[in-house]
C-alpha cells in the first residue's frame, strides 16, 4: 500500500518534488524524486510521523529511494536526519541519486545511514 505525499505544484500542475511512502511486510520504502526543498517540507514531515508510529508499532527496516531526485536541501537533508532518528538504533538505507549522495558526504549524514550502490 502507498501513501503519496505531493509536493506543490507548478505552473502546468506539475509537482516540484515528490515524497511516497510504500508499506510491505519486509520494510517500509521512502520514495523522493524531482526537487526535495522547502516547499516539500509538510509532506517530509507527514511521512516522518509515519516511520516514526509504523517503526515502532512493528519495527520493519526503511529504505529510502532518492535515485530520482534532481536537487536536495537542507529540508531533505533535515528529513533524512529525522528518519535516522526515529529508526534507531536501527539505521535508515539510502539509495542516493547523484546530488543526494553529494549532501550526504558533505553534511556526513553518511555516517549515520547506509548509502547503498546502485
Amino acid at each position: 500500500m502507498a501513501t503519496p505525499f505531493p509536493g506543490p505544484p507548478l505552473g502546468d500542475d506539475e509537482p516540484v518534488g515528490a515524497v511516497e511512502l510504500l508499506r510491505d511486510e519486509d520494510a517500509l520504502t521512502v520514495v523522493l524524486t524531482g526537487e526535495i526543498d522547502d516547499e516539500l517540507r509538510p509532506a517530509l514531515d507527514a511521512v516522518t510521523a509515519d516511520v516514526d508510529r509504523e517503526v515502532r508499532a512493528a519495527a520493519r527496516p526503511v529504505v529510502v529511494d532518492a535515485t530520482a531526485v534532481s536537487f536536495m536541501d537542507s529540508a531533505g537533508a533535515a528529513f533524512l536526519a529525522k528518519l535516522a532518528v526515529a529508526v534507531r538504533p536501527a539505521r535508515i538505507a539510502v539509495r542516493p541519486s547523484e546530488p543526494v549522495g553529494f549532501l550526504l558526504n558533505v553534511t556526513r549524514l553518511s555516517e549515520v545511514v547506509d548509502v547503498q550502490d546502485l
